[in-house]
């Protein structure tokens, strides 16, 4: 396993997994994590857009107060104990730790200057928010939860975004899709996509939440975003 160190705009450091392609300089991504931190699931994920042609770093956004202390989904009651955490992190400084994680990776001989953004759950909603707020060239949400408490920010949004959403989330039932699609279907340069039939978590491979068809149906759409837009 590869990690990278990187040091916060406010002080301190934090570690992020890292995952290099067969080739560099490559454009890269800043692969944000689930609420249950950076665990197998999201060194998968990561492995996965390595093998793509990326380099791809996984920060663990909960180092201010529990590093490097990954969940499980699988595990009973790690689900109670994630969302516990989640409810904990400054979500302010955790936008300003995965700018200073995109600015590291332009920085790296790795890259080629180009850095998007990919988030899941937690991780979906700070990809929005790294285009509200931060440096990214492009990000992509994967079911996101609350990027809607967060609308009013919108109009900051300069990048392309992409977002996928499961029908059947709980997490973003149709009042919140439409509080969604209200706001965000005006700019030109953002794209939502709707899984029919799927819920929440149904592109983290090899989980029971997997959803192999739409999984690889987003992972495409994501793909071709990133060439598009990275190089």
């Amino acid at each position: 396993m590869a990690e990278i160190t990187i040091t916060a705009k406010d002080g301190g450091t934090f570690k992020a997994y890292l995952a290099t392609p067969k080739r560099t300089p490559a454009p890269a991504i800043a692969l944000l994590q689930e609420v249950y931190g950076v665990n197998r699931f999201m060194k998968r994920i990561a492995d996965y857009w390595a093998s793509q042609g990326f380099l791809v770093a996984s920060p663990d956004v909960y180092w201010r107060f529990d590093p490097d202390n990954p969940l499980d989904p699988e595990t009973p009651g790690h689900r109670e104990l994630a969302r516990a955490k989640g409810a904990k992190l400054d979500v302010d400084k955790a936008v300003e730790d995965i700018t200073a994680l995109v600015e590291h990776l332009r920085s790296m001989p790795e890259c080629t200057g180009r850095v998007g953004t990919s988030g899941y759950c937690l991780g979906g909603k700070l990809a929005y928010l790294q285009g509200t707020r931060g440096t990214a060239d492009c990000n992509v949400s994967y079911y996101g939860v609350g990027i809607e408490t967060f609308l009013n920010e919108a109009g900051k949004l300069q990048n392309p975004l992409m977002l996928h959403i499961g029908e059947s989330d709980p997490w973003t039932q149709p009042e919140v899709r439409k509080q969604l699609d209200g706001v965000l279907s005006g700019f030109a340069h953002v794209t939502s996509y709707l899984y029919p039939k799927t819920d929440h978590a149904f592109a983290r491979e090899g989980a029971s939440t997997d959803v192999p068809a739409m999984r690889e149906l987003a992972n495409g759409r994501t793909l071709a975003f990133f060439r598009r837009h990275l190089g």
